[in-house]
């Protein structure tokens, strides 16, 4: 079963080479074992970092006729975008993907955006965690880390929510945080959307108690 809340994605593709619902299905899982495989700590947050970059993008926009430096600079932006979503994608599914997504020396059978649109997906489910939980705004972290270290969460989901290393292991960053959130919920405080609510409804009920006063 297929678990997309988790991050898990499924691409099937027919034996001939065309994109289908059925035949051939490559299963993702951008869990902690297969994100470690993508290196050190400080390397899987810079493979995040340069999916998530819009450099090209602004490029492209920014220069309707762009001059021979801005194309090189647009291509290689590109060209190293692709090559680590290629990676995500292989680290992420345990079967043969190069038919899927190529190699340096030949094209796969996916568009290049689409290469890089799922290494994204994958990454935003494996590394920053997509999952609405409920957070005081006392306990928001806003920092930003430059290493992801999955030993961490790992020995973490082990000690707080007894799993077994195999189990652990196979978590994603979403489910980690879905089970943590479920076993010590944050009640210290409101969030910061309850917060906003509180006072737009404090606003709105002075706002209708100075129309009622000059009336």
């Amino acid at each position: 079963m297929i678990r997309t809340d988790i991050g898990e994605i499924v691409i099937s593709i027919k034996k001939n080479g065309s994109l289908s619902t059925k035949k051939i299905d490559y299963v993702f899982t951008p869990s902690f074992e297969n994100l470690s495989k993508l290196g050190e700590p400080h390397e899987i947050v810079n493979a995040y970092a340069v999916l998530l970059s819009n450099d090209a993008y602004n490029a492209m926009t920014r220069f309707k006729e762009p001059n021979q430096y801005v194309i090189n600079y647009i291509n290689e932006k590109i060209t190293l975008q692709l090559e680590v979503a290629r990676k995500v994608l292989t680290c992420c599914c345990s079967n043969d993907v190069t038919q899927m997504i190529g190699s340096k020396t030949k094209k796969g059978l996916i568009k290049i955006q689409n290469i890089i649109m799922i290494a994204r997906y994958l990454l935003d489910y494996g590394v920053a965690g997509k999952v609405k939980v409920r957070v005081s705004q006392r306990n928001e972290n806003k920092s930003y880390s430059s290493e992801f270290k999955i030993t961490d969460y790992i020995n973490n989901a082990r000690i707080h929510l007894g799993l077994s290393l195999d189990e652990a292991k196979n978590l994603t960053m979403t489910e980690y945080i879905m089970l943590m959130a479920n076993k010590y919920p944050d009640k210290d405080g409101l969030t910061r959307e309850e917060y906003d609510k509180v006072l737009a409804d404090y606003e709105k009920k002075r706002q209708e108690r100075l129309a009622k006063a000059t009336e």
